[in-house]
């Protein structure tokens, strides 16, 4: 099965439904970081994320060093972004609101 790449309207539109993704300059992926309280809030979101990803059945690439965590986005298969990209990230969004909004630092 094929997944279609979004168009830059589409991608665009996703990207208004987000807390402070960005796209890269090539528009084939998102991204988002955060800066912790401590390194164990870190890795505790980034659990999080793993169990929502599978969910999901989509993955992200994650960066970590100490309290900051960066996610990255894209379909590997569809060498871009497709609405599995914004699903995810839209759940990202909302662990952090419901779970982590009051460990976060400013970046």
């Amino acid at each position: 099965m094929s997944i279609l790449r979004l168009n830059s309207h589409d991608i665009d539109q996703g990207l208004s439904t987000l807390d402070h993704w960005t796209l890269d300059a090539h528009k084939a992926s998102i991204r988002n970081e955060w800066v912790f309280d401590s390194f164990q809030t870190a890795m505790r979101f980034m659990v999080k994320v793993g169990d929502i990803a599978e969910q999901h059945n989509h993955h992200p690439e994650f960066l970590s060093t100490y309290t900051k965590v960066r996610i990255r986005l894209l379909t590997h298969d569809a060498h871009g972004l497709t609405p599995l990209d914004f699903k995810l990230a839209l759940a990202i969004d909302q662990l952090i609101n419901h779970e982590f909004l009051t460990v976060l630092k400013a970046k």
